[in-house]
């Protein structure tokens, strides 16, 4: 994140392009931790506010507030406002996980959608935990994994360090339209840093032995989000027609190389709910009292993060704790703060949709058709021990699960500039559509009769973004993300 003026090494650069002759090959990445943003609120055990308006070594122009970062509907939302405060004509919002969340080596991704004008820096990046403790920037090295500019159609990665001749970096650019969501990531071993987009990878540093000074990047590093107002590298030509600018993050996630395979067939890293027979869903509880199955609807509680627990299983995490079989000799509860035995399933698939979950004491869990208690104490698979699963962008956004009885709706194109159109099944006649924001703020909510099968929706006048529409006929529904450009 932080540019200074400096004079290239080209040895060091040149020896920096090698790919390593040691170069890691169809690693297995295991994840260890993420924050998928579910909450109303950003989860404070993960994420440290810095707040000021230093300029920040980069002489940038806003003043940092945890008030310019919000989350809801699943997405974490930085917003750069022209607002005086502190002394400053812009406010913004910064972030880290210093001291709560810290990595040596990995895969290290987050899906953003970057906001576009003359000014705006967003940045996803890390700093070395050294930092804290006297060493200094550059010495305690730098990842940055995303960074933009202004309005170009590109984004940036790149490591700086204290070289072997003072202060260096080393990064690349790939061609991108960064107002769409993309998956920014690096995968950083003991060998080298790789940069990746969507994941294919565009650029690589060599950290082997240290060369070249580069000792800073084998040890442990922290998260940081941003989104900067001016600054020596965007320059100070702001254009404040596009404020208020957001940045908006869908999921920050850290693996780390396994020696076995993910779990066949599970959802990794995904948000998913879990249906029980009774057609009732599975609740957390928010770890306060053992868990059950008897929820009409999906809000918080009902939502579980699948986590690769390693060894072939796999974990759920539910408000930031872990569900625990109890081996057996109680009702599960979701209420540990780490992985342990207990914490671990298997993922048993039954089927398009369906699973079971067996604990380590060899027993599946019940959903005790929600008159009871969850529990992991049964010997076999009947239909209480079968779950049905999404991982829906309804589950992920928080909105209402919704059953979809045709597959004759569709909607095209999307992405679109103009307009949608969409399909419905033959003799539909009066129906509804609703439309949100990624904040779940409603738009519009339109309602038509005897329309043909094919009809359009004009959406020029929208602005550039998620949307989440729901169309129903009172007979089935359907919920789906729709992208403006």
């Amino acid at each position: 994140m932080k540019k200074v003026s400096f004079t290239i090494f080209k040895c060091i650069i040149i020896l920096l392009m090698m790919t390593p002759f040691n170069s890691l090959k169809a690693q297995t990445y295991n994840l260890v931790w993420s924050d998928e943003f579910n909450g109303s609120s950003v989860n404070t055990s993960n994420w440290n506010f810095e707040t000021g308006g230093s300029g920040w070594g980069n002489n940038e122009l806003q003043y940092y507030r945890a008030e310019n970062a919000t989350v809801s509907g699943g997405f974490l939302t930085i917003t750069a406002k022209r607002e005086s405060f502190g002394g400053r004509n812009y406010t913004s919002a910064r972030m880290t996980t210093a001291g709560k969340r810290t990595f040596t080596y990995g895969k290290m991704e987050a899906r953003l959608q970057i906001p576009m004008g003359s000014g705006l820096w967003p940045a996803f990046w890390m700093l070395g935990s050294s930092i804290g403790s006297g060493t200094g920037w550059p010495h305690c090295g730098e990842i940055d994994i995303m960074e933009h500019i202004n309005t170009e159609n590109q984004t940036h990665g790149t490591i700086h360090w204290q070289g072997p001749n003072g202060y260096s970096n080393y990064g690349g650019a790939v061609s991108t339209n960064p107002a769409n969501f993309h998956v920014y990531s690096v995968e950083w071993t003991p060998s080298e840093i790789k940069w990746l987009l969507d994941g294919a990878q565009y650029h690589v540093a060599n950290i082997q032995n240290g060369i070249n000074s580069t000792q800073e990047f084998h040890s442990p590093f922290f998260f940081l989000l941003n989104l900067a107002v001016g600054g020596n590298w965007p320059g100070f030509n702001i254009d404040e027609s596009k404020l208020p600018a957001r940045y908006v993050v869908d999921y920050v996630r850290a693996y780390q190389l396994g020696t076995t395979p993910p779990p066949t067939g599970a959802p990794i890293g995904q948000t998913i709910w879990l249906r029980g027979s009774n057609n009732q869903y599975v609740s957390s509880e928010n770890g306060a009292s053992p868990m059950y199955c008897n929820r009409a609807s999906v809000q918080a509680w009902e939502k579980f993060v699948v986590v690769d627990a390693g060894g072939g299983k796999i974990a759920l995490r539910s408000t930031n704790k872990y569900v625990s079989s109890e081996n057996g000799t109680a009702p599960i509860n979701c209420n540990r703060t780490s992985i342990g035995d207990w914490e671990k399933f298997d993922w048993v698939g039954q089927g398009s949709g369906l699973v079971a979950l067996r604990g380590n004491n060899g027993r599946y869990i019940s959903s005790e058709n929600g008159t009871a208690a969850m529990t992991c104490n049964r010997t076999a698979i009947g239909g209480w021990e079968v779950f049905s699963y999404a991982t829906t962008s309804a589950a992920r956004l928080g909105l209402p699960e919704v059953t979809l009885n045709s597959d004759e709706v569709s909607f095209y194109p999307n992405p679109t500039i103009n307009k949608i159109t969409y399909k419905l099944p033959a003799g539909t006649k009066h129906h509804s559509i609703s439309v949100k924001d990624a904040q779940g703020k409603k738009i519009t909510n339109l309602s038509f009769d005897n329309v043909g099968v094919e009809n359009t929706i004009d959406v020029s006048a929208w602005k550039s973004g998620i949307y989440i529409l729901n169309i129903s006929d009172g007979a089935f529904s359907k919920t789906l993300k729709v992208q403006k450009q």
